[in-house]
């Protein structure tokens, strides 16, 4: 590998071996590849911070906060997505992907060192507003980390080999998610429910406790930035420059909406969204389902959320290179449906087999994404994974409205309230597998006229390669 190739700073146009959808040789394409799971895997380890919902929500409603309100911070990490779109505006270069990866991952671990600041030197008030801002940080950082993160699988990585890559990072990637969240559970509770250690763990009492849940992020996310230099990135001959704010954001809002196959999968990949939002309703719902503080359990539950994913993330990358992208969107959209209906169904400790299978089913994030990622051409990856990031801002109100449901009709029986907010998610979700059935093709493919002239050289060679007419 040249010294160029190592620094990945200049154009790599001219490999030993190339392929039609990628100009780095199979050596390079591993290194970037290795790359790209190892920076999801640091976001698994550090997920009790990075994945705001179950530990955020048991931690303020242990302050006394109302279901809603412990929801909140779900919502607004939703709500914070219009970054991303405005990062890929005014940093469209290929060139920058790399600062914006590092950039992003320091972001992050910030907002751990924030929350552990509020959570051991102030009020419970202030910690609330840490939790919101936080959760604002983050979802802004994380979808410029997401948007970045696809590029460079589109750029970096061959058509050919997204399934691997998608089976390392989301397969291997849960195995430090398991770790993160037992030791989330011997934090919060003390013990590992159900799970016989040959060793004894000193009880943490709050604040301590959740100050090293968010804590222990900071180093993990500098780590992730240090990674993310590694990258090894091709450069193209010409630089897209920055175009005005009206062509290059609201022109672009415009084709990506133009665009009959995106705008359908975008709109399933905010129902499946909005169904998935049900996962707080869920944890909190424990206290009902099992007559013990939803506290008690937060890692347990975290645990097998990530240890399904471990099984489900290879499977479901072999599932993509043996079927197609459309396969994918069904059958993670009826795994989520399917951890609701356990939910609602499932009495006892069983109940918690539900966040296992929930956590097959998130990976509907990455399928619903690498859907439009194939309606893209490479020119338009990083604005159309950026938009893709805006449009599940509306599902922002899904978790606050799943607690509003099961506050209002919990009034008198609380497990009433939740199991009604539970039908209502069922509803949203089944709504997203029919859209998918009914109106999407099996392989997507960028549209012509969405191709700039290298985009349309690159399509031809490779159209023509699998028989299909340029």
């Amino acid at each position: 590998m040249s010294a160029a190739s190592d620094h990945g700073d200049t154009s790599l146009e001219q490999p030993a071996v190339a392929s039609a959808s990628c100009p780095l040789t199979p050596r390079q394409q591993t290194r970037n590849l290795l790359i790209y799971a190892g920076n999801w895997s640091l976001i698994y380890l550090a997920s009790p911070a990075t994945y705001v919902g179950l530990v955020h929500a048991t931690l303020l409603k242990k302050l006394g906060f109302s279901d809603a309100v412990s929801n909140l911070p779900a919502g607004v990490y939703l709500w914070a997505t219009p970054l991303p779109v405005l990062v890929a505006w005014l940093f469209p270069q290929v060139r920058q992907l790399k600062p914006l990866l590092m950039t992003a991952f320091l972001a992050v671990g910030s907002m751990g060192a924030l929350a552990t600041a509020a959570i051991l030197l102030l009020g419970p008030a202030w910690v609330l507003a840490a939790q919101i801002v936080s959760a604002a940080v983050l979802g802004c950082s994380l979808g410029v980390i997401a948007t970045c993160q696809w590029e460079m699988l589109g750029r970096g990585v061959s058509e050919s080999r997204r399934g691997q890559a998608l089976a390392v990072a989301f397969g291997a990637g849960p195995l430090l998610a398991v770790v993160a969240s037992l030791g989330s559970q011997l934090v919060l509770g003390g013990k590992t429910e159900g799970i016989e250690l040959p060793f004894t763990f000193p009880a943490i009492e709050y604040p301590w406790s959740f100050a090293l849940l968010f804590g222990s992020s900071v180093p993990i996310m500098g780590l992730a930035a240090l990674l993310s230099s590694r990258f090894l990135v091709p450069l193209p001959k010409v630089e897209i420059p920055c175009q005005p704010f009206t062509s290059g954001v609201l022109g672009g809002i415009g084709q990506y909406f133009s665009n009959r196959l995106i705008l359908i999968a975008a709109s399933a990949y905010i129902l499946a969204y909005a169904g998935h939002e049900i996962l707080q309703n869920i944890s909190l719902y424990t206290q009902e389902a099992l007559g013990e503080s939803p506290e008690k359990y937060a890692g347990f539950q975290l645990t097998l959320r990530f240890g399904f994913k471990i099984v489900a993330g290879f499977s479901l990358g072999w599932l993509l290179v043996r079927t197609n992208p459309k396969v994918l969107l069904i059958v993670t959209a009826l795994l989520t449906l399917a951890s609701v209906a356990w939910a609602l169904g499932v009495p006892g400790k069983w109940f918690l087999v539900s966040f296992g299978i929930l956590g097959a089913g998130e990976l509907f994030g990455v399928y619903y994404p690498n859907y439009i990622l194939g309606c893209s051409p490479k020119s338009k990856m990083r604005r159309n994974m950026a938009f893709t990031s805006l449009i599940i801002m509306p599902v922002g109100f899904a978790p606050i409205l799943y607690g509003f449901i099961s506050d209002t009709f919990g009034v008198h029986n609380k497990t009433f309230g939740f199991q009604i907010s539970f039908v209502a998610a069922m509803a949203v979700l089944v709504a997203a597998i029919l859209l998918v059935l009914i109106a999407l093709p099996a392989q997507p493919r960028p549209r012509q006229e969405d191709m700039d002239a290298s985009d349309q050289a690159t399509g031809a060679r490779k159209y023509q390669k699998e028989g299909v007419p340029a």
